[in-house]
């Protein structure tokens, strides 16, 4: 059998067999981790953009700010803070496939654009969710 010593050959061919089948269990093994672990990133937030802005034209430093976090199917939320000289508001808006349910700001339709990868073109509502009232 090429090692110089004699073995039985049904005894060899039984253990290159269980061999296979272990590398067929190691590769079936590493299949469903690698599906589980393409399950669980899709679900990580991974998209994202910041954009700041003066939200009442009347403080300067550009204060309010507007986040998006999706996940790889663009859904995920908008969360705007909104400075003013005498208050601060902080809103919260879901993102479902790139579509918000609630009607969206000029700057979070800007920060949605930015983290789904797109390019303002010609009218920004008409390419993500400008959303009802």
């Amino acid at each position: 059998m090429g090692e110089g010593r004699q073995r039985d050959l049904v005894a060899h061919a039984r253990t290159l067999q269980q061999r296979v089948d272990g590398i067929n269990y190691d590769f079936n093994r590493l299949r469903e981790e690698l599906e589980e672990t393409k399950r669980r990133l899709g679900a990580c937030l991974t998209f994202r953009s910041v954009v700041r802005y003066d939200a009442y034209r009347d403080l300067s430093g550009m204060q309010s700010t507007s986040v998006a976090l999706l996940d790889a199917q663009f859904s995920g939320v908008i969360i705007s803070a909104i400075q003013s000289r005498d208050h601060a508001r902080i809103y919260v808006k879901e993102v479902r496939h790139g579509e918000s349910l609630e009607k969206l700001s000029p700057e979070e339709i800007q920060v949605l654009k930015e983290a789904m990868g797109l390019r303002t073109g010609k009218d920004s509502r008409e390419a993500v969710g400008g959303g009802g009232a």
